[in-house]
């Protein structure tokens, strides 16, 4: 299965600032033969392996590191998976004013096609029954 790109994204994130700091590991990461697709399948698969169904930001690291550091890593089969990614995005102001204009849109019809359900549902189904409401409110009209 392919990997999420927030989830590849926040591991060589994590991977880059590690690499700044660790001379020895940097040498490592810079291996042409490994790739952070790969790396992100190996976490996938030793987590199935593991049979948990989530770990903690640490260890996910670690497992992303032992990747760069082996020479010889398997990557096991992996099949459906899905991966939580906990960061936090930010918006600009455009983009903060475009989701608002779309948020109201929604509303907008949402409560438009609430209206036209509530009319539909209360209007007369047949012309019999409009000239049974027109004849009604024309007797009660003569007294």
């Amino acid at each position: 299965m392919k990997n999420s790109v927030a989830f590849e994204n926040a591991i060589k994130k994590y991977l880059d600032e590690f690499a700044q700091n660790d001379v020895h590991f940097a040498q490592k990461y810079n291996n042409p033969n490994k790739s952070i697709e790969e790396c992100c399948s190996y976490i996938a698969s030793e987590v199935k392996k593991m049979g948990v169904c989530g770990l903690d930001d640490a260890e996910v690291y670690g497992l992303a590191v032992h990747y760069y550091d082996e020479e010889n890593v398997q990557i096991g089969e992996v099949g459906d998976y899905m991966v939580a990614c906990n960061y936090h995005v930010e918006l600009t102001e455009e983009q903060k004013e475009e989701a608002r204009a779309e948020a109201i849109k929604q509303y907008q019809k949402t409560l438009y096609d609430e209206m036209v359900a509530k009319n539909i549902k209360s209007a007369p189904k047949r012309e019999k029954d409009k000239e049974k409401t027109e004849q009604t409110v024309k007797q009660l009209t003569l007294f």
